[in-house]
């Protein structure tokens, strides 16, 4: 069953001594499949569990719609701890899929996958068709499974539709400029500094 979309407004996550995100806003359609990437320790989870609903932002609102049905797999799977990690997630998504979610939640889904369970699960990923919200560091995930990139880096989430490669390079230029900016700028204030000093010792 479609949803109607989701609502992301002005959000923002605060910890004691960090801001993991702030002003962040989207709308996610049905049928969206996103990718949130990241440094460990920016908010990747965070973000989910606001998404799902079970975590406050401390800023701004979210809003999920009635006939949202969500499915959530967690990055640590306490349920079934006799089994193999990969063994475990396929059992736990299994269980997920059978409520028929039309907004699949992942935390990290293949951190724990060997060849064989990964492959069992990129399968069921290309099958399911609601909207999917994954935290990943996998590459092969962000190249061909997702259609949007939710990047946060130092509080601030960058989003970007297309293709992952595209989207680093892109990332990496505009780094790249904002250190140059920065070297230009620390040049000039050592010049001025320079000047200034020259001043007082004629005056």
């Amino acid at each position: 069953m479609c949803h109607k979309p989701i609502q992301l407004t002005n959000v923002g996550f605060f910890l004691p001594h960090k801001t993991c995100f702030d002003g962040f806003s989207a709308q996610i359609p049905y049928g969206t499949r996103i990718a949130i990437l990241g440094q460990n320790g920016c908010g990747k989870s965070t973000l989910l569990k606001i998404v799902q609903g079970i975590l406050e932002p401390s800023r701004g609102e979210i809003y999920l719609p009635t006939n949202v049905n969500i499915g959530y797999v967690p990055q640590l799977i306490e349920a079934y701890d006799s089994l193999s990690g990969g063994v475990r997630f396929n059992k736990v998504l299994s269980e997920v899929l059978e409520t028929e979610p039309n907004l699949l939640l992942l935390d990290e889904p293949t951190n724990h996958l060997d060849m064989r369970n990964r492959q069992s699960f990129l399968k069921r990923l290309r099958a399911y068709r609601g909207t999917l919200i994954l935290a990943s560091h996998d590459v092969d995930l962000l190249r061909h499974h997702v259609d949007i990139l939710w990047h946060i880096d130092k509080g601030k989430i960058h989003i970007f539709s297309g293709n992952y490669e595209d989207y680093m390079n892109q990332f990496a230029i505009q780094r790249s400029a904002i250190a140059h900016e920065i070297k230009f700028l620390k040049k000039q204030k050592s010049v001025l500094h320079q000047i200034l000093m020259k001043e007082q010792v004629r005056a």
